[in-house]
């Protein structure tokens, strides 16, 4: 195919529907193709006569700006071709995106001319497609992003929209250019979860989910990512994601969590943390023969105070005596109300010697407390209690509660107001809990000192 030069190049300006610009630097002169004119909507007749300010009308002023600063750079040599994305504005006042690209002409011999020539291409629509995607990233509660990898430790962001700021603390372009700038805020704790969830997308080439929490200006914030892979029209693998703040989710289940373990007038465990951490405790002393022993209380004469006082007063009885328990007992303890006026103390490495003084401190505690009436009389509460090391003849969570219990209802038996063990249930008589116990026909109601023995 023997075509001139000439030829070629209309073929691929033509083809290529680009609109030509040349610039004389020095008089301001410019030349113009017909697709430059018509690309706006003009012919080339309508803007005559041509020169720079053509250009410098049609142009937005923001756009002409930057424009002139890259001609300059590039004129400085500072860098090989001039190019910049522009408005344009149209024969019909609307503004469409042109990509301008350029340089200055020299001669064969490297001196420079005193013109500059390059083309216009119309990509409104690229950039509109952009920009709509632009404003839905932004609109989106979340961060989106894209990544690839090459291995199952190399993982390269190539997109994240611009509200990884507003929620991650770090920029959408530091995190393009290196991971670490995420990787780096995700919690210790999680760092393992969120690795080893990449580790399996990149082996199993399958959806990706993973909850974690990232380190902001020293507080967390819980996170869920969800990304699929889709295939690009090269065949490369490319995860496409999204990233939401379920912090208050997560401080819901939290609460959640918390209120169905917890009984809602003391705020100590319920029955169901309890028996949980009772088959726990067993499990381990099965397993390993770790120790444990397990504290039985009632409130002594509870109906009567209920009904002498109201239940008002019998509620603040529970709640006052789960205080001196919790601020009592050591945090590796679990004090539960298991009933109405019953509660369990598990008691890890502890024997049950050990376990039998912490009761009776216990009730000692209870029974010395001031109590006020509905009257704000003063009256004298007392606790029984039953004690029970974890023994190999136990053989289940239901059988220990029910030793326990029976220990309990012997102190009640004895006289009430004391505290029980194998080795104290096993003499014969009745037991009394100590000189400083007060008689327990006092207890629930105020009688004043003088008349306590009558």
């Amino acid at each position: 195919m023997n075509l001139s030069a000439e030829l070629r190049l209309k073929a691929i300006i033509d083809g290529t529907r680009a609109g030509t610009w040349e610039w004389n630097i020095r008089t301001g002169d410019v030349v113009f193709n017909e697709r430059w004119a018509t690309m706006l909507g003009f012919t080339l007749d309508e803007i005559q006569p041509l020169s720079i300010e053509t250009w410098n009308q049609l142009c937005h002023p923001d756009d002409l700006k930057r424009s002139y600063e890259l001609i300059g750079q590039h004129l400085d040599n500072k860098i090989p071709f001039y190019e910049c994305l522009c408005r344009v504005r149209r024969k019909d006042g609307s503004w469409c995106w042109i990509q301008d690209r350029g340089m200055l002409v020299k001669e064969a011999d490297g001196t420079p001319t005193e013109w500059m020539m390059g083309t216009h291409i119309d990509v409104s629509s690229e950039q509109e497609s952009q920009q709509h995607f632009t404003h839905l990233a932004a609109s989106v509660p979340g961060i989106l992003f894209s990544f690839e990898m090459d291995s199952p430790d190399a993982l390269r962001f190539t997109y994240v929209s611009e509200r990884s700021y507003a929620y991650f603390g770090i920029t959408c372009t530091a995190i393009e250019e290196d991971a670490s700038a995420f990787f780096d805020r995700v919690h210790p704790l999680d760092s393992s979860e969120v690795h080893a969830t990449v580790q399996n997308c990149y082996r199993s080439l399958s959806e990706a989910s993973c909850q974690f929490r990232m380190v902001i200006d020293g507080a967390e914030q819980w996170f869920r990512a969800v990304a699929r892979p889709i295939q690009d029209p090269f065949g490369k693998l490319v995860w496409h994601g999204m990233s939401i703040n379920i912090d208050d989710q997560k401080q819901l289940e939290n609460t959640l969590a918390r209120l169905s373990i917890t009984d809602e007038l003391t705020g100590l465990f319920n029955r169901r943390y309890l028996t949980q951490a009772l088959n726990d405790a067993m499990e381990l002393y099965q397993r390993y023969q770790s120790p444990f022993s397990l504290i039985s209380l009632d409130v002594d004469h509870f109906k009567k105070i209920n009904d002498h006082h109201g239940h008002l007063v019998g509620d603040n009885v529970l709640s006052k005596i789960a205080g001196l328990m919790a601020d009592r007992l050591r945090t590796t303890d679990i004090v539960a109300r298991t009933g109405g006026e019953e509660f369990l103390v598990i008691l890890p490495n502890t024997t049950e010697k050990e376990a039998t003084q912490i009761a009776e401190t216990l009730r000692q505690m209870v029974n010395q407390a001031e109590f006020l009436g509905h009257d704000h009389t003063p009256f004298i509460v007392a606790i029984s209690g039953g004690v029970l090391e974890m023994s190999e003849d136990i053989a289940s969570v239901e059988e220990l509660l029910k030793r326990s219990d029976q220990l309990l209802y012997e102190a009640k038996d004895r006289g009430r107001n004391m505290v029980l063990d194998k080795q104290t249930a096993s003499m014969s008589g009745p037991l009394h809990s100590g000189s400083n116990a007060r008689p327990h026909n006092d207890v629930g109601i105020y009688r004043p000192k003088r008349n306590i023995d009558q």
